[in-house]
């Protein structure tokens, strides 16, 4: 896109085309969020496929079909199979990306480059290309070459250094969040850039750095608040006290009851009242123990023992019951099984059935957002390997069906 368009409020995505080249979660979620945006994202991969199609918490599985985690982060997108280490594959790629409006990659530094893609270069030809690198560490500096885990990138943002316990070692957030926190990151910058876009008829690099998305979390710029100021050091303390905030530690986190768990966080002095009249213990609040916050911490495992006698008992929809009576923060933990029958996202429609040619219905996670002047658009399932590369091969590129031919006989496509 060269020239400007007019910006319009409310206006869905739809008319931007996504080349979608990453080999990292953070990108292809970024990729996918841009997708539920209303944005056409076309997904590059080898032709044996991106790895995430046959990643799967069981290290045992070999069954057949795309893994959960692929359906996840690609639902909505076409699926384009190109060898990009061969000249051929390397010259579709370069009619692709004159032919789109936003690049998304996550290579390390100096692969595009070293391809023949620097931006510098295909913005000459395209300059109203977005191009969203998503690495490691960044475009600069000098870990910029370093590989990246889940763990590595964490403990190097600072965000590991408070969790765990204060005798034990430090410890990570499960999963992938510093991936999925970029691309969600990665989008919201992306949309910054297509409205600049819209405004001036120009695209941009953005360098997108993991290392720097963590250290930049709301939760540890609130942690690292202390140090900037006074130099004092946010250290680890048990998890039921906190260097943030009068709370009652008695009542705060995970707790087990009847039939799983329940997670509380009462905030301020004023919560003791309603804890105490919530577990039918009044008398509590005339004991010289606990008559004040202080007393309350110092004395906080023995009403610990006494609200986990109340919580035995009870199951966690009659405690959340009675909390939401009370006025006392807390919900029950629910399993991924109770999610999907869960009554608020029911009700929002938040999940959508797609029905995939091999695999048959699939529930997705559908949109976090909802547009009012925007009409709904059906969620596509995942695409199968080069399910549209013919269709994109051909509009995009011009291609025939004798060249697609005499590229697939060669594993270029």
């Amino acid at each position: 896109m060269t020239g400007v368009v007019q910006l319009l409020p409310y206006k869905a995505l739809d008319q931007f085309i996504v080349l979608d080249l990453s080999n990292r979660l953070s990108g292809s979620f970024c990729a996918k969020t841009l997708g539920l945006y209303g944005c056409e994202v076309i997904k590059v991969e080898p032709v044996t496929g991106d790895l995430t199609r046959k990643w799967s918490s069981d290290p045992n599985s070999s069954g057949s079909g795309d893994s959960p985690l692929f359906h996840h982060i690609n639902a909505g997108k076409k699926s384009v199979t190109l060898d990009l280490n061969s000249p051929e594959g390397r010259d579709i790629l370069d009619i692709l990306i004159q032919k789109s409006n936003i690049l998304i990659e996550t290579f390390q530094p100096g692969e595009m480059e070293s391809w023949g893609f620097p931006y510098k270069s295909i913005s000459r030809t395209n300059p109203g290309l977005i191009m969203t690198s998503v690495t490691p560490y960044g475009q600069t500096g000098p870990h910029k070459e370093f590989d990246y885990t889940e763990l590595t990138v964490f403990a190097m943002s600072g965000a590991m250094h408070r969790e765990g316990l204060p005798d034990r070692y430090p410890i990570r957030y499960g999963a992938e969040v510093a991936q999925y926190y970029s691309g969600n990151l990665a989008a919201a910058a992306t949309v910054s850039a297509l409205l600049r876009l819209l405004r001036k008829g120009k695209g941009d690099w953005l360098d997108i750095s993991i290392q720097e998305c963590m250290a930049g979390h709301p939760h540890q710029i609130g942690r690292r608040a202390p140090f900037i100021y006074s130099g004092e050091l946010d250290l680890r303390a048990q998890p039921r006290l906190s260097s943030s905030g009068t709370r009652e530690p008695y009542a705060v986190g995970t707790f087990q009851c009847k039939d799983g768990y329940m997670s509380f966080l009462p905030l301020g002095a004023r919560m003791w009242p309603n804890i105490a009249r919530m577990i039918g213990r009044e008398d509590l609040l005339s004991n010289p123990l606990f008559d004040d916050a202080d007393k309350r911490t110092s004395n906080r495992l023995e009403l610990e023992a006494i609200f986990q006698s109340w919580l035995n008992d009870r199951t966690r929809q009659e405690i959340f019951e009675a909390v939401q009576e009370a006025g006392v923060p807390g919900s029950p933990i629910l399993r991924s099984d109770e999610v999907m029958q869960n009554k608020q996202f029911l009700e929002r429609n938040y999940f959508t059935l797609v029905d995939h040619p091999q695999q048959g219905p699939i529930k997705l996670t559908g949109d976090p957002f909802r547009l009012s002047a925007v009409d709904e658009k059906p969620l596509k399932p995942a695409p199968l390997l080069g399910e549209h590369t013919d269709q994109v091969l051909k509009k995009m590129v011009g291609l025939d069906d004798n060249q697609l031919t005499s590229l697939r006989e060669r594993e270029i496509v």
